[in-house]
């Protein structure tokens, strides 16, 4: 075997780790993010405007940083590659869901 082209199997492969790790970074951040929205339903002054356009926002850049990992997940591995977007949505619309219910206690 050519010892370029082992060379660059190896390289790629770090790529890879270096993208995956990123991408698993991206959708804790996400997750950070949802449970800060959360937490202002729960909290005292829920029904304030400053609390609800806090949550607005922590539940929209939940949302867009877990739909980045989930893209870039699926442009690595290739297998899921067309559900990204339906499972961003998906993620999008439950977080809304579960940030109102929270709302109405």
């Amino acid at each position: 075997m050519d010892p370029n082209r082992s060379l660059r199997h190896v390289r790629a492969a770090q790529l890879r780790t270096q993208v995956v790790r990123w991408a698993i970074g991206k959708s804790a951040l996400g997750t950070i993010f949802l449970l800060g929205a959360i937490a202002h339903a729960l909290g005292p002054g829920k029904h304030e405007q400053s609390s609800t356009l806090w949550m607005a926002a922590l539940t929209v850049a939940s949302a867009f940083n877990v739909g980045l990992g989930l893209r870039t997940l699926a442009r690595v591995h290739r297998v899921a590659a067309r559900f990204w977007l339906l499972a961003t949505v998906a993620w999008a619309v439950l977080s809304t869901v579960l940030v109102r219910i929270l709302l109405r206690f």
